[in-house]
């Protein structure tokens, strides 16, 4: 299923809308081979956007580990040590955890109040890929009986 990047943008503004984050916008611009650009505007004075690039490290694994992490990197040290400032926060939407240079997505929080919650119980593979302008998902499902 491919997601466009205009979509998930508004996903993203839709997500900081709820948050108390410094972060203000998100210009998500995925790549070909699992990559995606983002560009971060915060609303720290004097900050310029910051363009980060996020790459798929492993994919969530149902029922057991049902996290997609994300490897992201920045200018050098100024990525961990904007890692560390973030991390301290505590401000990160409910199922977006930052560790170190680790981005996790914790599937089923994020979708809990979405429309697609009851399906996330016949999951058996999700996987997340990218191409030019597209984040493709990939799903298996599994309906019992």
């Amino acid at each position: 299923m491919p997601v466009s990047r205009s979509l998930l943008n508004g996903l993203a503004a839709q997500a900081l809308r709820d948050t108390k984050t410094p972060v203000r916008q998100l210009d998500i611009r995925p790549r070909a081979g699992d990559l995606i650009d983002v560009i971060v505007t915060v609303s720290w004075p004097f900050v310029p956007p910051l363009k980060v690039l996020l790459a798929v490290e492993r994919q969530p694994q149902f029922p057991g580990s049902p996290l997609l992490v994300l490897r992201w990197s920045l200018f050098g040290g100024l990525g961990a040590i904007a890692a560390k400032f973030l991390g301290a926060m505590d401000k990160l939407p409910p199922g977006v955890r930052l560790d170190g240079e680790h981005l996790s997505l914790d599937i089923p929080t994020l979708a809990a109040q979405s429309p697609a919650a009851p399906m996330l119980q016949y999951l058996r593979t999700l996987e997340v890929h990218t191409v030019v302008d597209r984040l493709v998902i990939e799903v298996n499902a599994e309906i019992p009986g």
